[in-house]
């Protein structure tokens, strides 16, 4: 599986993710930011995923700022909602 991390534009994203999440059943944790990553908020949420595209058309994007894959120590951009 693929681990990514999600940065936000505000704490209501959070929590409306948080809510997807728990309904697909996908195990997730909530944690600060990476300082370097964050903008907004200052929350982040880290999950994994084999199907990203799929995970995409699940969710409601509108509060989230961007979506990383996390590979070993650095970030990939895989969308971003600027």
């Amino acid at each position: 599986m693929i681990s990514y991390l999600v940065i936000f534009h505000t704490f209501s994203g959070v929590m409306q993710l948080e809510r997807s999440l728990k309904s697909l059943k996908m195990p997730y944790e909530t944690m600060p930011a990476p300082r370097k990553l964050s903008v907004d908020c200052g929350v982040s949420i880290v999950f994994e995923c084999d199907d990203f595209d799929g995970f995409i058309k699940e969710i409601n994007t509108n509060n989230i700022h961007r979506i990383y894959e996390i590979w070993e120590e650095n970030y990939i951009l895989k969308f971003d909602n600027y």
